[in-house]
């Protein structure tokens, strides 16, 4: 009978060690504990009231209408400037004057053949020579493994430093005399003259 005693006790402990650290939240529970509202957290609305022009007016008979809104024209204005749109309309005036229909003319607007650069032959003929020429100096790198000459002519820098101190000393004007150039090997004849 000991050990039952002992057991209820220790579950007795136990029952209110729990309790007891729950008593926080309990009476929270329970609805033992009563909350007032803080009055500095409480805010006083301003009642709803109308604006005074609140009355519908009369549509301005100058006005667009919402139905006459075409977004995607506001949007190609403000990506490509008002220049391309009206020339986007000019176009479709252009094809409506040559007795296109209205399907033939959209069809050409979702296809992108409104606008069409008119000068893309030229544009992509000038880009195919670029490209032609670009090819044609790699396979010359290729063929004619050495390095191109780079046009103009090489000054030599002692001599010409000598011909400017000289004309300095002699009080004479720096343009004055022949500017001293070094030679390219390919630019000396093949056969020269020993005298």
């Amino acid at each position: 009978m000991t050990a039952r005693i002992v057991r209820s006790l220790t579950v007795a402990a136990l029952a209110a060690g729990l309790l007891g650290a729950c008593a926080a939240d309990t009476g929270e529970i329970l609805g033992l504990d009563k909350r007032t509202p803080d009055e500095f957290a409480v805010v006083q609305r301003a009642p709803l009231t109308l604006p005074p022009n609140f009355g519908l007016r009369p549509p301005d008979p100058d006005g667009q209408s919402n139905q006459d809104l075409q977004p995607r024209a506001t949007a190609q204005e403000a990506l490509f400037g008002r220049d391309a749109s009206r020339r986007l309309e000019q176009q479709k005036e252009a094809l409506r004057d040559q007795g296109a229909t209205q399907g033939e003319i959209a069809l050409l607007e979702r296809t992108g053949a409104l606008e069409a650069d008119s000068s893309i032959r030229r544009v992509v003929e000038e880009e195919s020579a670029s490209l032609a020429q670009e090819q044609e100096s790699f396979i010359d790198d290729l063929v004619f493994w050495r390095e191109k000459e780079q046009p103009g002519d090489i000054v030599d820098a002692d001599g010409e430093q000598r011909r400017l101190q000289e004309n300095a000393a002699l009080g004479r004007d720096p343009t004055e005399g022949q500017t001293p150039l070094i030679r390219r090997d390919s630019e000396r004849p093949t056969f020269e003259w020993p005298f």
